[in-house]
């Protein structure tokens, strides 16, 4: 069935990448991060072939589905048309931006970048072409490339996002005035200026609200203990207190990452999901081991479907959904992860605001309580936290993962969560670190 611009605009990211099919071998490829880059299949002489035709909506679909049709209805190639317009670029005299875009833009395709790269390069550069495009290359200043980037930055989406595309934008012109000054085009790079000028300001950044006075903390503990919810839920907020990992990497915790055996317990995340793309292990202290133990009996049937990427451990759907009429499983489950708003949703309901705590919120619990305990390293605290050294020469060098540290760091932990809930009986930090040591 061919696709229609609702169905385009429509679309919505996924844990994985997918298609949507056209006609005519025309489909829109939806990336993991929400980008909608525009394919086209073709066969040519007996050959099957591939193009990228850019980026929606700056390619829209009616665009896409005429980019190539002209071409192939004359007996032309588009692909070897476009190669050819390439190197008419290259050869051609670069008087304006454009042109010299053009041919830094046919180089990068000469290189072994992904198609998908390709497509966010050519994307950025014409969100500047109607400002500076047809500006001499010599006559572009400072003062042109900087009006550039307040319109990137006035057109674009709010927040971070919006700042994150006039800095890539910023830094993807530096890479083409340099290939002009390479070329004996320009004498200096005019976006250079904006590195450190502050004329780019990022947004206003707050830290996520969280409680971190020991009695309080106790209280929010107990709170939910008593959550009358979801019992998933319940069990998501009360092992996001121990393990301080990340709401969105509980929330697509599956059970294939999760060991609960007695002589190695920790859950094992992948670099697909964690914000520093590096593997990262927690380990399990005996109070989450208990909670994952009973949430096998919950939602342990998800583990069932682990061949279609569905073992979720919190899982946003019944198992009646994944079985087919004829009692098999289904090829199309429509499982998916706890919802991104259901553990601040909990929060809310037991009377926690987000000026109070947030669900991100327990890792600065953690980190500030073990942290004044002095019973642990920093680091590894700070590798309990998968946070990236600071120090990059630093980084390279030290790979140690404090295994044993962190065990007991975890297990120190569960039990100091314990004291804390005890109600009106809170353990100060230096009285359970006594304990501890006895």
């Amino acid at each position: 069935m061919p696709l229609t611009d609702v169905a385009v605009r429509g679309a919505k990211k996924r844990d994985k990448a997918y298609k949507l099919s056209d006609a005519g071998g025309l489909y829109l490829l939806v990336e993991a991060n929400g980008s909608k880059l525009w394919r086209h299949a073709f066969r040519f002489a007996g050959k099957q072939k591939l193009l990228s035709l850019g980026k929606y909506p700056l390619v829209s679909l009616a665009a896409a589905r005429d980019a190539n049709k002209r071409l192939l209805a004359a007996g032309i190639d588009p692909s070897e048309k476009r190669k050819a317009d390439e190197r008419a670029a290259l050869a051609a005299p670069l008087t304006t931006f454009n042109a010299l875009a053009d041919a830094w833009l046919a180089n990068q395709r000469e290189t072994d970048k992904s198609a998908t790269t390709l497509d966010k390069l050519t994307w950025i550069i014409d969100l500047v072409r109607p400002q500076i495009g047809q500006l001499q290359i010599g006559a572009i200043t400072s003062a042109n490339v900087l009006e550039a980037l307040r319109k990137v930055e006035a057109t674009g989406r709010h927040g971070k996002n919006r700042y994150e595309t006039t800095k890539r934008c910023r830094a993807t012109l530096s890479r083409v005035f340099s290939y002009a000054v390479a070329e004996g085009l320009r004498e200096f790079d005019p976006a250079a200026a904006f590195v450190k000028s502050g004329h780019l300001i990022p947004p206003q950044t707050r830290s996520y609200a969280a409680i971190v006075e020991p009695k309080a903390f106790g209280a929010l503990l107990r709170s939910i203990d008593g959550y009358d919810g979801t019992k998933e839920t319940r069990l998501a907020l009360q092992l996001l207190a121990l393990t301080a990992l990340r709401p969105g990497e509980l929330r697509q915790l599956r059970w294939s990452w999760v060991t609960d055996d007695i002589a190695n317990p920790a859950i094992t995340l992948p670099p697909n999901v964690m914000k520093m793309r590096r593997e990262h292990k927690v380990p399990l202290s005996q109070q989450a081991i208990a909670i994952i133990a009973e949430l096998r009996g919950s939602t342990g049937w998800s583990s069932m479907h682990a061949e279609v990427g569905a073992d979720y451990v919190f899982p946003n759907a019944q198992p009646r959904r994944l079985i087919g009429r004829d009692g098999m499983p289904s090829k199309r489950p429509a499982l998916r992860p706890m919802s991104e708003g259901a553990l601040g949703s909990a929060l809310r309901r037991l009377g926690y605001s987000s000026d109070t705590h947030v669900p991100h919120g327990f890792r600065s619990s953690f980190s500030t309580l073990a942290n004044s305990s002095r019973l642990f390293d920093a680091d590894v605290i700070e590798a309990a936290l998968a946070h990236s050294d600071g120090n990059q020469i630093r980084s390279i060098y030290n790979r140690a993962t404090y295994d044993a540290d962190r065990a007991r760091l975890a297990q120190w932990w569960a039990d100091y969560l314990d004291d804390l809930r005890k109600s009106g009986n809170v353990v100060p930090i230096a009285k359970a670190r006594r304990s501890r040591s006895a």
